[in-house]
């Protein structure tokens, strides 16, 4: 299927088959030799059971844009930690540092849902905003501040029961507002990081063979940030599916910027239920799918992930991405071809990607 991952079953040994060149009776040609038809099967495939991670000094086309997001580490709170203005999301906090994968899937369901579906009235139940007037414009602290609320559940996290205080300390840096809907993060101002970001997004597009032109309905989607955080230890974004939010394609390009590597990590669910942490590091391009098709019968699951940054400030922007343009995107870096197909042959005698600080787990 177009737009989302299909992965490959799993053999009697645990792993995916035969290694690909057997399975596909390709030819002893590198990768980077292969059609476009070719290189995204291996891609998608490589997708539809994990993340696929480059470092942005291996992609020129994506340089410049990184290194003008970087810059947005200015906004570094030092000792800044998320707790000390939170405890009400705790438990989900713990949730998600924990390996174990055992959390509550229904109620982070219900919980993605009333953000998703409820509370954006896409289900038209509601009758009030969630939010009130002064939450927004200039100069606003946001809908999860105290008192800028009308309903308690607006917001993950209530921000009324910490040591300190959150109005001070967003009085005190007026380019942050707290995440809304999925944890305890903040949020850069629009015009500080994300405008700029999304024009760059733009310009890069068509060195990766984007025909769509500027002001078109499909281009303002795709360049339109999926997610722009700013994370500083002690946050974290809860385990959800993202089941909702897709609008050309489940596919998604991320970048991270941090200020200690190892110090903060993507976890995600395997297919078969795995827990697979995936450290951040400073200059990360993380691929991965949102959305799984079973090739056989069609069926959809969605990908269980969640963040956490116990040690470490962390920014992360992410945006849609279309194969064509993934495919382009792998084909501007020396040698990640070959790097992909090294992780669906290890996939092959059933190991797991985990990052490159810690390369493989044996499963």
């Amino acid at each position: 299927p177009f737009g989302k991952a299909s992965p490959p079953k799993r053999d009697s040994r645990g792993g995916y088959g035969r290694m690909l060149r057997e399975e596909w009776g390709a030819s002893a040609a590198p990768v980077a030799e292969w059609s476009f038809d070719e290189k995204w099967r291996l891609l998608d495939s490589v997708l539809g059971l994990e993340v696929f991670e480059m470092n942005v000094t291996r992609l020129p086309p994506l340089l410049p844009l990184f290194r003008e997001y970087e810059k947005g580490r200015k906004y570094f709170v030092k000792n800044a930690r998320m707790s000390d203005y939170d405890r009400s999301c705790d438990g989900y906090y713990e949730d998600s540092l924990s390996n174990a994968g055992n959390f509550d899937k229904k109620q982070y369901e219900d919980l993605e849902y009333l953000q998703k579906m409820v509370f954006t009235n896409k289900t038209g139940e509601l009758t009030v905003p969630i939010c009130k007037p002064q939450s927004y414009g200039v100069g606003a602290l946001g809908c999860c501040v105290p008192g800028n609320r009308n309903r308690r559940d607006a917001c993950l996290c209530s921000y009324d029961d910490g040591k300190k205080d959150i109005v001070e300390f967003l009085m005190n840096h007026k380019t942050l507002q707290p995440q809304q809907q999925f944890g305890r993060s903040l949020n850069l101002a629009y015009d500080v990081v994300a405008q700029k970001m999304e024009e760059m997004y733009g310009q890069v597009l068509p060195m990766l063979g984007y025909k769509e032109k500027p002001g078109s309905r499909a281009y303002e989607r795709i360049t339109r940030l999926k997610n722009a955080g700013y994370m500083p230890p002690g946050g974290f974004i809860m385990w959800h599916t993202n089941r909702y939010d897709n609008t050309q394609a489940s596919y998604r390009m991320y970048m991270y910027a941090v200020d200690v590597d190892g110090g903060s990590s993507f976890k995600y669910l395997s297919p078969e239920g795995e827990l697979v942490e995936v450290p951040d590091f400073h200059g990360a391009v993380r691929l991965f799918s949102n959305t799984h098709v079973d090739a056989e019968t069609g069926e959809e699951t969605y990908l269980w992930h969640t963040v956490a940054a116990p040690h470490a400030h962390r920014l992360s922007i992410g945006f849609e991405i279309l194969p064509e343009q993934m495919v382009a995107l792998v084909d501007s870096c020396d040698g990640c071809w070959a790097d992909l197909e090294r992780q669906y042959n290890a996939l092959s005698s059933g190991e797991r990607f985990t990052g490159t600080l810690d390369p493989f787990m044996t499963t």
